[in-house]
């Protein structure tokens, strides 16, 4: 059996790319010959690309995301790492047997809410649909919850028996409990003597962030010492600046730090140094930092929406998302109650155990033989 995987780079080491990187290593172990595919882009659109980049405009950049060609082997089998790439199933000659994993649907699910969608241009709603309706023509989706599985089925009207449920992992040797080092708080300008939240990811519309600064704001009327770190290079300007406005309407800059890109161990050190992980998420296809603040024994409160409850189980606080009231007394109950933070540690780390990479790549093997077979 070959494979064939189509990836495409990311910017920073979070879900997408940890997977990617499980599969090939589980590919490696057992032997089984892969190669890897890039999109290939089209003669029309390295001219477009020529004529736009002078503009700012990055036309390879949204045709690596959504994919119109690529190097397929007649033969192989192929497996789409990420389902916008599923335009190709509309392009490409050669793509069966196919599977694609699904990391979420949420862009199309709220592509008619002005708030939430993240669509600049009317491409990014025609491609996007093009990779949702290409999504019915693969031997098999993976999608990583059973959140994802229902708004396949529920959305698109993708066959239920052509989905399989595979979750995603954490690598433990990297995410564990560890101490932490002064040379952090020096790195990043944090203080000591304080107490701190923590959130990694992006400040899209769906990660609710201003509710969770308005809980933060709740939060400082009683404890002046605390802090709230935000860990994720800013992919949305709009909302970034939108986020920026709101700490300062609430005078609240001096006590948030933003850490951009930080390196892996960067990572690690600041969820074992956070008090809390805050998580106030709409609509997530897994849900990756919370399963590593747990793996990190970070007692982690996050919102009771989409994938989330089937990530943290009973090892997290959650909370209505839309409840700024609630978000913050279930942070403060961790911040003031020793044996409540003590009991989420524990049960955060029975927990992150249950998920492994090892277990992710082994299922999606199997998926292969079974489309393969």
């Amino acid at each position: 059996m070959k494979i064939q995987i189509a990836v495409r780079e990311y910017n920073e080491k979070f879900g997408l790319a940890r997977y990617t990187e499980a599969i090939l290593r589980a590919l490696e172990q057992t032997e089984t010959p892969y190669s890897l595919v890039s999109p290939r882009y089209p003669a029309a659109v390295r001219a477009v690309h020529r004529v736009l980049t002078p503009f700012g405009l990055d036309v390879r950049r949204f045709f690596t995301t959504y994919p119109l060609a690529a190097s397929l082997e007649k033969g192989a089998l192929k497996h789409l790492s990420a389902q916008q790439m599923a335009t190709l199933l509309w392009t490409s000659r050669h793509i069966h047997p196919v599977v694609v994993t699904v990391h979420d649907i949420v862009p199309y699910l709220v592509r008619h809410d002005r708030e939430q969608s993240t669509f600049r241009h009317p491409f990014d709603v025609w491609f996007d649909r093009m990779a949702m309706e290409g999504l019915k023509k693969a031997d098999r989706l993976i999608a990583i919850s059973q959140y994802t599985k229902k708004t396949l089925v529920e959305a698109l009207g993708c066959p239920e028996e052509k989905i399989e449920v595979v979750l995603y992992g954490v690598d433990h040797a990297v995410f564990r409990p560890l101490p932490v080092s002064s040379g952090l708080r020096e790195r990043y300008g944090l203080e000591g003597g304080c107490r701190y939240l923590l959130y990694v990811g992006a400040e899209s519309p769906r990660k609710n962030l201003p509710r969770l600064v308005k809980a933060f704001a709740m939060l400082r009327e009683r404890m002046p010492d605390l802090r709230l770190i935000k860990v994720g290079t800013p992919e949305y300007l709009a909302q970034f600046r939108k986020l920026k406005e709101l700490l300062g309407e609430l005078s609240l800059e001096p006590f948030v730090h933003f850490v951009n890109h930080p390196p892996e161990e960067d990572l690690v050190a600041l969820y074992n140094m956070a008090d809390v992980f805050v998580f106030p998420s709409l609509y997530e296809g897994f849900g990756m930092p919370p399963l590593e603040a747990m793996a990190c024994g970070t007692p982690v409160v996050c919102s009771n929406a989409a994938s989330l409850p089937e990530v943290v189980g009973d090892a997290a606080l959650t909370v209505d998302p839309y409840d700024v009231e609630a978000l913050a007394q279930a942070v403060c109950r961790v911040l003031i109650e020793p044996d409540l933070a003590a009991d989420l540690r524990g049960r955060g780390l029975g927990r992150a155990a249950r998920f492994t990479w090892e277990r992710t790549a082994r299922e999606t093997v199997e998926v292969y033989r079974q489309v393969w077979g």
